[in-house]
Parts: structure tokens; sequence; C-alpha cells
């Protein structure tokens, strides 16, 4: 197969998909109105799914959900609950949406009053029909917040509760992030990165995570280099890396940054090469003797002949534009 036939197969294999994902919550449903579950000895049915079939216990959980919302359920005394979700479910059954957007028009229902579950369901099922999950719940969140504003902003106050941000460092020395940020907080990060992530030229051959990578650290070193950030320690803030003189001459070795990072005498000849130095003096039992001025390696007007003249960082390996050099 070739060209448009390739595309057309893949619509195909992607409703079959759906379709089998509908059958699929079908038989979770069935499992769990029977009580198979607790006969197995199991707590519940999503506990039980974890270990009949080898899911994480969050898509367990979503499973059960989808399916209850899908099909209906019953109470503890017997009584049964109409399906939530009857337009999702023969949208689901037909392949024309997934999952995903199952569980958009689910969670978005879960926070609606009763009264509004119809018609939002309607619309967002719709509307599924014609975008992807994420665009969806755009949707759906502009939705709720016509709907029951006062409710949208309280989750919003909740979100920047729940933010968070660590590094770890990784067996190989590399740092891990992981964090989780409030929409608008998000908007403010990004608008920041943006102009620094964008790609240096034609020839810029890094990915889009590397080059907001690279946004990030060049982000952190025009905030080090300004008089904006509160003083940490008596002075304004700073990056400090300690190494002899002889191992940065002759490069051997690892020099040690403040927060315990260990770094090769090259990595910090390519940050000193536009920094603040103040040289510190120690004795052989690593007390300070003496301790110099700061000062700057290479002047502004001597930067700006260097800029005309290498076009660029002159580190061997350094692909660098000139604007991304350390001031």
């Amino acid at each position: 197969m070739r060209g448009q036939q390739l595309i057309e197969r893949l619509r195909e294999i992607e409703t079959e998909s759906r379709q089998l994902d509908y059958e699929r919550l079908q038989v979770v449903h069935e499992i769990d109105e029977l009580g198979l579950a607790k006969e197995m000895g199991c707590y519940s049915t999503a506990s039980f799914l974890r270990d009949a079939v080898r899911i994480s216990p969050a898509d367990a959980r979503r499973r059960v959900a989808d399916a209850n919302a899908l099909f209906g359920s019953t109470t503890l005394t017997g009584q049964p609950i109409e399906a939530q979700l009857p337009l999702a479910a023969k949208a689901l059954a037909e392949g024309v949406i997934s999952r995903d957007h199952v569980q958009v028009v689910r969670t978005t229902i879960d926070k609606l009053p009763a009264g509004h579950h119809a018609e939002v369901e309607q619309l967002l099922v719709e509307e599924a029909t014609r975008f992807e999950p994420v665009t969806l719940g755009k949707i759906a969140l502009r939705t709720r917040a016509h709907l029951q504003l006062e409710q949208v902003v309280l989750e919003e106050q909740a979100a920047r509760k729940r933010m968070e941000f660590s590094m770890v460092e990784d067996i190989d020395g590399t740092i891990l992030l992981r964090g989780r940020l409030s929409p608008e907080c998000a908007e403010v990060l990004k608008a920041a990165l943006s102009p620094l992530a964008k790609p240096a030229g034609k020839d810029d051959d890094r990915s889009a995570a590397r080059r907001w990578a690279d946004a990030l650290i060049e982000l952190a070193h025009r905030i080090l280099n300004s008089d904006t950030l509160p003083q940490d320690g008596g002075r304004r803030p700073h990056l400090a890396i300690t190494i002899s003189y002889e191992q940065l001459r002759d490069q051997i070795g690892l020099g040690r940054g403040d927060f315990g990072a260990l770094i090769t005498p090259q990595a910090i000849r390519q940050l000193a090469c536009d920094a603040g130095i103040t040289p510190i003096v120690l004795n052989s039992e690593g007390k300070p003797l003496d301790v110099g001025r700061e000062q700057r390696t290479v002047t502004a007007t001597i930067r700006a002949a260097l800029i005309a003249r290498d076009k660029g960082c002159s580190f061997p390996g350094c692909d660098r534009p000139p604007e991304w050099q350390y001031r």
C-alpha cells in the first residue's frame, strides 16, 4: 500500500481499535456488575484488572470509571444507576471518538450539576468527532467556565497550591526535572522561554525539547546577570565553582559547584569565558589565604570585537550564536 491507501488503512485500524475499546469496557462493566473481583479475592474491580491483565492501577481505575459512566452501575442497595454518557457510548461503539475523548467528557460531566449533563454531553461528543482530546479539554473548560465560573476559579487556585518543582540527580550525573504548574503560571514560563527557544537559524538541528532546555538555562544566566534578584548570603546570586589552577590549566580532574555538581575543566573554561571571576587562594587545608577582586575577563568593547571576528563562541565544538553567550 502507498500514500492514500496507507492513510485509509490507518484510519480503519483506529476505528477498529476504538470499537475494541468499547467492547473491552463492556466486559469490565459486566465483571464489575457481577462482583467477580470479590469472588476472586480482590478488594475491587480495579485491583482485579491490575493483576488480571497487568495494567497500572491508574489505568485500571480509569477503565472502571469509564465503564460505569458509559453503561451505568448498581448501588450497594441494588438500585440501578442509568448510564451517564449514552451518547459517548454510542460514539465510541461506532469508533468515531476515542477513550481519551470519553475521559474528557466524563470528568467534565462529573463536575457539573445534573441539570446540565445531557446538553453538555451532546455538545462535547459532537466536538469530539472534530477535535483531538487536548483541544476537546479546552472546549470543556470553556463550557464549564460559562456554566460555573466560581468553581473553575476555585480549581485554578487549587492548581496553584499543587505546584511543585524538583531536581533529582540521576546515576549518570545528569539532573532529572519534575514538576507541576498551574495553567496560568505555565503560560508565564512559556512566554519567557519562547523567544529564547526559537531555532538559531536554518542550520539549527536541535530538537524542540533541546531548544526549550537551552532556553531555560539561558533565561537563568540572564537573570543571574541582572540586578533584579534578591541577595543571597549578603551578595547578589552567582554561580560558584571551585577548581585548582593546575587542574584548570592542564584540564584534568573535576571542579565542584556550590550545589555539589562535578564539572569538567573544559566546561568551566566555557562558563568562565565571559564571566565575573573572583580568584581565591586556598592553603593545603582548603582555608582561604587571599581573596581578589571580581574582574571581567572580557570588556564590552572587546566582546563586540570578538563577536565580529568569531561570529559566535570559539570554544571547540560550541555552536552557540553570539546572542547566547553569557554576559
